[in-house]
C-alpha cells in the first residue's frame, strides 16, 4: 500500500482534471476582490482607473473572474459524465489557466501602475473564446445537442466581455454597462439550468429515503420563455412595467419548481439545504424587481440577492460537492464546518439585501459586515478546502 500512496503522489497533478485549478482560483480570487473592494468601499483605499469606475471592476471581476473560474471547473469537469469520455488534453487546461491568471493579474495592476488596459482585454477576451471552443468542442463531436444551450451561454459571455472592453474604450455606447449585465443574466441563466438538472437528482439521492421531487415540462417551457423576455425587455428596453410584470411571473414559476423539489429532510444535510437557499436567493431576486416598481426599493438589492445570495451561496455549495466527490471522500459525511460556511454566508446575503431594507441610514454599515461575513465564509472554505484540492485521491483511484 505504501508503493501504490507513494506513486500515486508522484503522478499527481492539479492539473489532472479540469475543476482543480479553477476551484483554486476561484476561492484565492474571490477572498482578494472582495477584500480589495472591501478597503476601497469601506474604508475608502484610493484606487482610481482612468476609464473605469472601481464598482465596474468589481462587478466584472466577481463575474468574469470569481464565477467564471467556477463555472469552467464544473462544466470541464462534468463533461465526462455527460459524454461518456474525458478530453485529455492538459496542455488547453494549462493554457485556460494562465490565461485567467495573466487577464486577472493584468486587470488588477491597472489599480497601481499605467499598464493600458487593450493587453488585459486581450487575455481576457481570448481566455473566453477559447473556454467556448473548448467547451463546445467535444459536445458538439458527440452530437450531443440537447447541451448546446450552455455551449450558447457561454459563448455570448464571451461576446459581452468584448462588449465590456468596447465599452471601455467607448467604442460601443453603454458598453460596459451591457457587457457587465449580460454576463450577470446568462450566469444566472447557467445556475437556473444547472440547478434544473443537478439539484434534484442530489435531493434525492441525499435524504436517506425514497423521495422523487418533481419537475414539470409546461414549468421548463414557462420558465425559458419568460426568463428571455425579461433578458431583452431589461437590457435592451425601457420598460419598467413589463420587466416587473414578467419578474413577478418568473418567482411565481421557480416558486413551484422548488415546491417540487422540497423536502423538510434538506434541512439536516448542507450540502442540499445550500444549493436550495442558493436557488431561493434568485427566486427573491425576482421578487424584488416585482416590487421594486411599486415600492421604493433600490435595484441594488434585487442585484445583490443575484450575485450575493444566488451566485455566491449556489457557487460555493457546487464546489464544496464536487471536490469531496472527485478526491474520494464522501457527500454523505460532509466536514461539519460546512454548515457554519453555508451560515456565515446565508447571513451576509440577508445582511445585504434585507437590512438596508428595515434601515437604510445604516447602509454602509450593513455593506461592511456583509463583506466581513463573505470573507471569513470564504476564508473558512479556503483552510478547509485548499489542501483537498492540492493533494491527490484519498482512495489512490485515478481522476
Amino acid at each position: 500500500m505504501e508503493s501504490i500512496n507513494k506513486n500515486s503522489d508522484q503522478q499527481f497533478s492539479v492539473f489532472e482534471i479540469p475543476f482543480r485549478p479553477f476551484f483554486i482560483l476561484a476561492a484565492i480570487s474571490s477572498l482578494f476582490y472582495m477584500t480589495i473592494w472591501t478597503l476601497f468601499y469601506t474604508f475608502q483605499l484610493p484606487l482610481n482607473f482612468e476609464n473605469m469606475s472601481l464598482t465596474m471592476w468589481h462587478a466584472h471581476e466577481m463575474l468574469f473572474g470569481y464565477t467564471i473560474a467556477v463555472i469552467a471547473g464544473f462544466l470541464l469537469t462534468v463533461e465526462k459524465y455527460w459524454l461518456g469520455k474525458n478530453i485529455d488534453k492538459r496542455s488547453i487546461l494549462v493554457s485556460l489557466a494562465i490565461l485567467w491568471v495573466l487577464a486577472r493579474v493584468l486587470i488588477s495592476l491597472t489599480l497601481i501602475t499605467n499598464i493600458p488596459y487593450e493587453i488585459s482585454a486581450v487575455f481576457d477576451c481570448l481566455f473566453m473564446i477559447v473556454l467556448t471552443i473548448r467547451v463546445a468542442y467535444p459536445i458538439i463531436n458527440a452530437k450531443a445537442w440537447d447541451k448546446v444551450g450552455l455551449v450558447a451561454h457561454i459563448a455570448i459571455i464571451a461576446i459581452a466581455n468584448i462588449v465590456f472592453y468596447l465599452g471601455l474604450f467607448d467604442l460601443v455606447s453603454n458598453g460596459q454597462y451591457l457587457g457587465v449585465y449580460s454576463a450577470l443574466y446568462l450566469i444566472i441563466s447557467i445556475i437556473l439550468l444547472m440547478g434544473r438538472r443537478m439539484i434534484p437528482i442530489f435531493i434525492r439521492n441525499g435524504i436517506g429515503f425514497k423521495f422523487d421531487p418533481r419537475n414539470w415540462r409546461v414549468i421548463d417551457i414557462l420558465s425559458m420563455v419568460f426568463f428571455v423576455a425579461f433578458f431583452i425587455l431589461e437590457l435592451f428596453f425601457t420598460e419598467p412595467k413589463a420587466v416587473s410584470l414578467i419578474s413577478g411571473i418568473l418567482v411565481i414559476i421557480y416558486s413551484i419548481r422548488l415546491y417540487g423539489w422540497y423536502s423538510n429532510k434538506i434541512w439536516s444535510k448542507p450540502l442540499l439545504w445550500v444549493l436550495f437557499v442558493g436557488y431561493s436567493w434568485i427566486v427573491i431576486g425576482f421578487a424584488l424587481k416585482f416590487f421594486s416598481l411599486y415600492f421604493n426599493i433600490s435595484d441594488f438589492l434585487s442585484l445583490h440577492s443575484f450575485t450575493y445570495g444566488g451566485i455566491g451561496i449556489m457557487t460555493i455549495g457546487f464546489m464544496s460537492r464536487v471536490v469531496l466527490g472527485h478526491t474520494g471522500r464522501n457527500v454523505f459525511d460532509p466536514p461539519k464546518i460546512l454548515f457554519w460556511i453555508f451560515s456565515i454566508l446565508f447571513a451576509g446575503a440577508i445582511v445585504r439585501v434585507f437590512f438596508p431594507l428595515i434601515d437604510i441610514s445604516n447602509y454602509w454599515l450593513w455593506i461592511a459586515a456583509s463583506q466581513l461575513l463573505w470573507i471569513v465564509s470564504f476564508l473558512i472554505f479556503s483552510v478547509v478546502y485548499l489542501p483537498m484540492l492540492l493533494g491527490p485521491r484519498i482512495d489512490n483511484r485515478t481522476e
